[in-house]
């Protein structure tokens, strides 16, 4: 299919109804006895800094491999555990397990009808599989590769899946939304909490031990206590949000914006948008990369994937993968990322990449006005990067009185195992005009990369 994604219309299809609901993006974390799965009830769905001063850039990522699959694979989930990766086929009714040392499939497991949703639980060893049309979550056994258990939902349409454990759901028109929260010991119904206007996806923080819910039709995020199973925020964000992705390093949740082509950063700590990230067309799925500290966003109308660096929040990286990505995944056992597609493969990208290392000293600095300083941005090659790398730095705000930058080296050569240095000269007006906070970037490119680091600059009267 060319152009815009715009799904089939049969019952075992998404009709035009559900047809901005792209897949799912599911992660494992720890927790003590007692895991959950929580169901979000909806109408749609879909499961889809502190700075680090010392930043990777990556040469050109690539594809490396493409593995078949079931029809309509929708979503994606890694398991640590044995090593594999779930893939939802919601055309055929299969869970696809791919082995990350073969990139084969292993085993092909029949589940309910309409499968869109995965999650692993690493707790009871044991994958989570929404099925949308038999109202009913499957529960595999990483073991046996098997279903052991049925969860029936009593009429509400299980769409996607997350873990510690959460799964987004379909009551019908008008039903209510909320969240229903399940017992992964018992496998029943435990609690539910109303949410948003048709929640879509889910995202576990461990880092608050709460819960970030896409409501896609209020373009809002409900954040939900995990002790108290209360909505504790309520958070705007992008128009359609879509998916949503922890990134525990910088204890931030992505969340994929549909029709604003834009991902927004939420702070856990405030509870509020820190930055907006322009991608591709249509992002759907998202997926944190812990590998690279990157955070990786399927663009489903155009056939990208864009990796956003959590450091900058600028996208570091473009890669080229199917018609239609849907899901992302990473696998931390052999650093991949797994990208589900509407053409019945998933791709899989290496985040080996990695080629350049981009660091700044000071990176954190007040200086007095009407004075200047330097600071050392050096450049160190991994994984045998060579090359020529050009050097640019900008400030923020832009204004008459800001502070002047000058690069003692504005070209660079790093050879295979080297580094290489250039000294911004940072001069400041004696106007007091200029006095403030400024952030400024500073960008390398090659033929290869394109990274940028950030530099805070505080300039005081005295």
């Amino acid at each position: 299919m060319a152009g815009e994604f715009r799904a089939p219309t049969s019952k075992n299809r998404l009709s035009k109804k559900f047809s901005n609901r792209i897949g799912s993006t599911t992660r494992a974390c720890s927790k003590s006895s007692g895991f959950r799965v929580i169901l979000a009830i909806s109408i749609l769905s879909l499961l889809m800094f502190s700075f680090s001063f010392v930043s990777m850039a990556r040469a050109s990522q690539t594809v490396v491999t493409t593995i078949p699959v079931g029809a309509g694979p929708f979503a994606v989930a890694y398991d640590s555990g044995m090593g594999e990766v779930f893939v939802a086929n919601s055309e055929n009714n299969t869970v696809s397990v791919i082995s990350d040392v073969s990139n084969t499939v292993v085993a092909t497991i029949p589940v309910g009808e309409y499968p869109n949703g995965l999650a692993y639980d690493s707790g009871m060893g044991e994958v989570f599989v929404t099925n949308e049309f038999s109202y009913s979550v499957s529960v595999i056994s990483d073991v046996s590769n098997t279903v052991v258990a049925t969860v029936n939902l009593g009429g509400f349409r299980p769409l996607a899946v997350a873990y510690e454990v959460f799964v987004a759901n379909s009551a019908g028109p008008f039903a209510g939304d909320s969240v229903k929260v399940i017992s992964d010991v018992s496998n029943t119904v435990v609690a539910t909490i109303p949410v948003g206007t048709f929640p879509v996806a889910v995202a576990y923080d461990s880092g608050t031990g709460e819960i970030f819910v896409t409501n896609s039709q209020d373009d809002t995020v409900s954040v939900i206590s995990d002790l108290s199973n209360t909505v504790v925020a309520t958070i705007p964000v992008g128009t359609y949000p879509a998916g949503a992705a922890y990134d525990g390093v910088m204890r931030e949740v992505f969340v994929t914006n549909q029709f604003s082509s834009s991902v927004s950063v939420i702070s856990d700590a405030s509870n509020t948008v820190v930055a907006t990230v322009n991608v591709g067309s249509g992002p759907y799925g998202v997926g944190y990369d812990r590998g690279i500290e990157d955070v990786f966003v399927a663009n489903s109308n155009n056939g990208t994937v864009s990796v956003i660096s959590d450091v900058s929040n600028t996208v570091a990286a473009i890669v080229k993968v199917g018609a239609h990505p849907l899901a992302v995944a990473y696998d931390s056992g052999v650093r991949e990322v797994f990208v589900t597609d509407l053409g019945s493969t998933v791709r899989v990208i290496s985040d080996a990449a990695v080629s350049l290392a981009v660091s700044a000293s000071p990176s954190i600095l007040s200086i007095t006005r009407g004075t200047s300083t330097n600071v050392t941005v050096t450049l160190t090659s991994m994984n045998h990067f060579s090359g020529i790398v050009s050097l640019t730095a900008t400030i923020a705000p832009m204004t008459p009185k800001s502070p002047s930058l000058a690069l003692s080296a504005t070209s660079l050569t790093v050879s295979s195992g080297g580094t290489a240095t250039s000294m911004l000269k940072i001069s400041t007006a004696h106007s007091p005009q200029g006095d403030g906070a400024y952030v400024i970037s500073v960008t390398a490119t090659s033929s290869s990369v394109l990274h940028t680091i950030t530099i805070n600059l505080s300039v005081t009267k005295t």
